[in-house]
């Protein structure tokens, strides 16, 4: 039995809750290919993906979610079609010895469909019908379904010619059409181009023996984005419940705006690399330089309240990346101690070239319950995605100091000290960059930075005899984390629990510190004290192991015998403060993802784990 506990014994839900799901898929791929004349031949194929699922749910009086409706009763459907069907020629010759060149012209058209419904009914006499007699239930819920398709068709084209074994050009060329945008905008074309020269192969390079290898890559291209859901573009109706004459009916009421403008999202690359090898390839080297620009960036837009409507689906500004990758494989020790070691870095720039008018674009991502937060996160040109908006902490004050008057800022002993640092208008009403001897928004900056300045991993493969090891480190240096989590704990205001630091607030007697004494009331306010250095360096991999020798596994009968103990993430070295410092709240899908980085609040950190294994081969 239970008093008042809103939730369900896990042996109860073991027990008692009756949860079925029934899936059918059927996936398959037929194709042709016939050779017109020669070197010239046409091949088309044709993809189905379907999948149908069922959920059956019932959940009896003894459970939480049935006990004060005589039981709940859901049968949900979903039904996805996919089909793909590709036609392209190709076209291969050969000539002059040294010449080659391919040629393809293609097209191709992919649809999908999305069905589904459900239904649900309360107040069952008897639990033994389950959910299969829903037509039962004394209280029929109200019913759902629903039905989204969307296509994109391609026609596309490549061009390859090559010089013997020295020179390689490549010219790609798309036409890409989306249903899922506005009439007039549904087709973009993405060219392409690259070429690759294998300079080891050219006669000034006889008699360096020492290179193996050398050759250089350059290559530029547009690639379009198109990862929305369908109907972005109209303008969308959603159902509720009005009243009318004492009587509830139903109606729709729009719920996002029409963009008849909203088209491809568009990423002009460049890059320029090199590939080298010494020594036979004891050491080969890759390097490469890339230059990525974004432009009409498919991004929520905040809409003034007064709109009815929250945001809008825009294509708005630029944004820039800019980098270098280096990897270095190499061969350290050949001998009886073998050792292996691969070695790579990567240095990334992100930088916002331009917004909708230069306008800043301010947006939160913290917890719904910590009420107050307001934007946490900005968008501004010359600075990164993501930056981290908010104030200057300088630590508490101090009896006798002068207190900086702001509304719901404290100005006592002890209590939070915030950085003014704007706030002075000109003429034209422009904030000058100057402060005004008052607290309030205008003193908000840009307090830290999530994209790091530089990532890397170390890996090592050793072996003596018939003992193997394996380490692998990776890290990151230079990225800043906003903690929600501390954030929470360490407000001091008596709502929540706090970590050790509550146990150098500030005191009468315990002046000494920028910990804020404990009050009640503080407001919450992002700033400098919950911005952390989250760089780290983690063992990421150990792994230990021994094989049995030959002449054993002869007299055995078996080809392999392998035991081995392997360990991940046992050792990190990080100053930040939170569980783990690889975070990754609130970055769910494609656009969060990019805009909320560094964030942390509950992120479940990495386990340490430890296994025991044996590999045996017969």
């Amino acid at each position: 039995a239970r008093l008042n506990d809103p939730h369900d014994n896990p042996y109860a839900v073991a027990t008692e809750l009756d949860d079925n799901s029934l899936s059918d898929r059927f996936q398959g791929t037929v194709y042709g290919e016939y050779s017109i004349i020669k070197d010239l031949k046409f091949r088309t194929s044709f993809g189905a993906t379907t999948n149908n699922r069922r959920i059956s749910q019932y959940s009896p009086t003894t459970l939480s979610e049935g006990r004060s409706v005589g039981g709940v009763g859901r049968i949900l459907g979903n039904k996805s079609t996919l089909l793909l069907n590709e036609n392209y020629l190709t076209y291969n010759k050969s000539f002059g010895g040294v010449h080659n060149v391919t040629a393809m012209l293609g097209y191709s058209i992919q649809t999908s469909s999305n069905e589904s419904w459900g239904a649900e009914s309360q107040g069952f006499l008897t639990d033994a019908s389950s959910a299969w007699a829903l037509q039962t239930g004394a209280n029929q819920q109200k019913p759902s379904s629903g039905l989204t398709e969307w296509q994109i068709a391609s026609y596309y084209g490549r061009l390859n010619y090559s010089l013997g074994d020295r020179l390689l050009f490549t010219f790609n060329a798309r036409y890409d059409g989306s249903s899922n945008f506005s009439a007039n905008h549904k087709w973009a074309f993405f060219p392409s181009g690259a070429v690759a020269w294998n300079m080891k192969n050219e006669s000034f390079m006889d008699g360096l023996d020492a290179v193996s290898f050398w050759k250089w890559r350059a290559s530029y291209g547009l690639t379009g984005n198109q990862a929305i859901t369908p109907y972005q573009t109209l303008a969308e109706f959603s159902t509720v419940f009005a009243v009318i004459n004492g009587s509830t009916v139903n109606a729709v009421r729009p719920t996002s705006i029409a963009n008849n403008d909203l088209t491809w999202e568009t990423t002009a690359q460049l890059n320029l690399g090199a590939d080298v090898g010494l020594w036979n390839d004891r050491v080969t080297l890759t390097a490469d330089y890339y230059r990525m620009v974004t432009s009409d960036l498919l991004f929520y837009v905040p809409l003034p309240q007064y709109s009815g409507y929250s945001q809008q689906l825009k294509n708005i500004g630029e944004v820039e990346n800019k980098g270098i990758e280096l990897g270095l494989v190499s061969t350290i020790l050949d001998g009886p101690v073998k050792w292996n070691m691969g070695i790579n870095f990567s240095a990334n720039r992100n930088k916002v070239l331009s917004l909708p008018g230069g306008n800043d674009i301010e947006y939160g991502s913290g917890p719904g319950h910590l009420v107050g937060l307001g934007d946490t996160q900005i968008l501004r040109e010359g600075y990164p995605v993501g930056s981290f908006f908010g104030y200057v902490y300088d630590g508490v004050y101090q009896e006798g100091d002068d207190f900086l008057p702001g509304g719901g800022f404290e100005q006592s002993a002890g209590g939070e000290k915030f950085r003014d640092i704007d706030g002075v208008r000109d003429g034209d009403g422009n904030l000058t960059g100057q402060p005004d001897g008052l607290l309030n928004s205008n003193d908000r900056t840009i307090i830290g930075d999530p994209n790091p300045d530089f990532i890397w991993g170390w890996s090592n493969d050793l072996k003596y005899g018939n003992f193997d090891l394996n380490l692998f480190f990776q890290g990151s240096q230079g990225n800043d984390i906003l903690s929600y989590t501390l954030l929470e704990l360490n407000l001091l205001s008596g709502i929540n629990n706090a970590t050790t630091e509550a146990l150098k607030r500030w005191t009468p007697t315990n002046t000494n510190t920028d910990v804020p004494k404990a009050t009640t009331g503080r407001t919450r306010r992002v700033s400098t004290r919950w911005i952390y250095d989250g760089s780290y360096a983690r063992l990421k991999n150990l792994a230990i192991g021994y094989s049995l020798p030959a002449s054993l596994l002869d007299k055995m009968k078996i080809r392999k015998f392998r035991v081995y103990v392997s360990a991940q993430n046992i050792l990190t070295f990080t100053k930040y403060e939170g569980y783990d410092p690889e975070v990754n709240y609130n970055s769910s899908g494609a656009e969060d993802g990019n805009r909320n980085k560094g964030l942390d609040y509950g992120s479940y950190p990495n386990a340490k784990s430890y296994t025991v294994g044996l590999n045996i081969g017969f």
